[in-house]
């Protein structure tokens, strides 16, 4: 009666085996059955959207070019020379004005008198206004300064450190205090053609040199940065829109 027992048993077992195994094979066939039916939906489509999609034909490598993009005309990539872009705007343009800064200095004159006393000579103080023009000059830019960083899409343009290319005196902006004179001096200051002249000849020189300091080309350096992007980027973006541009100011020389 044991051994009827046990093989009853057995048999159960067996069948409730049997059972779980079904339903696992069930349960498996209902989640891939859908997924083939969406990958079979996609191909579908993919096929259709091939057959009518515009063709392009494939693009060869080219000689002495730096990229040659293909994507089989997704984004409309066709072979793309950046560096004679950049190289033909930079020999069209050549020099680049990137920033314009007007700066004031004071300036003593002092008309002297009569022996050259105090007590005959007047002084006045003028403040001074002018402005500076710096430039880049982009006939400097070659091969080397151009750079590639395919992985980020990126054109690195390297562009020479501005210069101080004009200084302007703007004499109508001139301001004149008041003349100090000698208790034997009268009237004020008026310059003869020959002083006038040396007036500006050394108003020149200092406003040179206040347009020569460091602040004033920390600021150049900025503008020379967007003054470069605003140039190249339109030139870049012609070639491919995928790619921008980035704008490296060398060091002064």
């Amino acid at each position: 009666m044991s051994e009827e027992k046990n093989l009853q048993e057995m048999i159960e077992n067996a069948v409730k085996e049997s059972i779980k195994k079904e339903n696992r094979k069930n349960r498996f066939l209902s989640t891939l059955i859908p997924l083939i039916g969406y990958a079979l939906i996609l191909c579908s489509l993919w096929f259709i959207y091939d057959r009518i999609r515009p063709k392009t034909p494939e693009i060869a490598p080219v000689e002495d070019h730096d990229v040659t993009l293909d994507n089989n005309g997704i984004l409309g990539f066709t072979a793309a020379d950046f560096e004679e872009a950049v190289l033909g705007k930079s020999q069209m343009q050549q020099l680049l004005i990137v920033d314009e800064q007007e700066v004031s200095v004071t300036s003593i004159i002092t008309q002297a008198g009569l022996f050259n006393w105090d007590i005959t000579s007047k002084t006045v103080n003028e403040t001074i206004y002018g402005t500076g023009t710096y430039t880049v000059d982009l006939s400097r830019v070659t091969r080397d300064s151009i750079i590639f960083d395919q992985d980020l899409f990126t054109v690195i343009i390297h562009v020479p450190y501005p210069e101080l290319h004009a200084v302007t005196f703007n004499p109508e902006k001139t301001q004149i205090g008041d003349t100090k004179k000698g208790w034997l001096a009268f009237g004020e200051i008026k310059l003869t053609p020959e002083e006038q002249k040396e007036f500006e000849t050394a108003a020149i020189t200092k406003l040179t040199s206040r347009l020569n300091e460091q602040e004033c080309y920390d600021t150049a350096v900025r503008f020379a940065r967007l003054a470069a992007y605003e140039l190249y980027q339109p030139v870049v973006s012609a070639v491919s829109p995928a790619y921008k541009v980035t704008i490296v100011v060398d060091d002064k020389e």
